[in-house]
């Protein structure tokens, strides 16, 4: 039974496609999850202007940048991030509990903007956005983060759309 003061929300999750770690530097990142968990090789992206566009923190637009690290564990992408300029939910996340699991992703969603009413209907609205995509262009990956800190014990949940317009890697890394 759900207790009463939990936010409901009629939205089904199809997946987590996703789980997030924010690091203080990504290549020490990579080689320690590349050892305990064995991967040996990660995308790396630097999300930042030009290709980094829309950015809001806390509703409001705001300039922030990170580099980010991909990978498949078992089936679930696996992320580590590395905050670069300005405030984010990275940099807040880094302050207030060092080095750690940040967030989950769920990107299977058939109607993300359904969702995202679904979410802010239960006051756990969006707390960082943005889009990435190739430069020159207005189809990138949309995604939003929503303040659900408080009601899943720490982990903010995450949706994107569009992953097809994702661009190639800036590098790859082999641990």
């Amino acid at each position: 039974m759900i207790p009463e003061n939990i936010p409901q929300l009629d939205v089904t999750i199809p997946e987590i496609t996703q789980v997030a770690f924010v690091v203080e530097d990504l290549d020490d990142g990579m080689n320690r999850f590349a050892g305990i968990l064995g991967v040996d090789q990660w995308e790396v992206y630097r999300f930042e202007p030009p290709r980094l566009t829309d950015r809001t923190y806390h509703g409001e637009p705001h300039d922030y940048s990170m580099a980010l690290a991909i990978t498949d564990v078992g089936g679930t992408m696996l992320e580590l991030i590395e905050p670069l300029e300005g405030e984010s939910i990275y940099t807040e996340h880094l302050s207030a509990h060092g080095e750690g699991l940040h967030h989950i992703g769920c990107f299977a969603f058939e109607d993300d903007e359904a969702v995202i009413e679904q979410f802010e209907a239960a006051d756990m609205g969006v707390i960082q956005s943005g889009t990435f995509g190739p430069e020159d262009t207005d189809d990138g990956v949309s995604f939003w983060y929503f303040d659900t800190a408080d009601e899943l014990n720490g982990v903010i949940f995450e949706t994107a759309a569009n992953l097809d317009a994702m661009p190639d890697p800036d590098r790859t890394y082999s641990a």
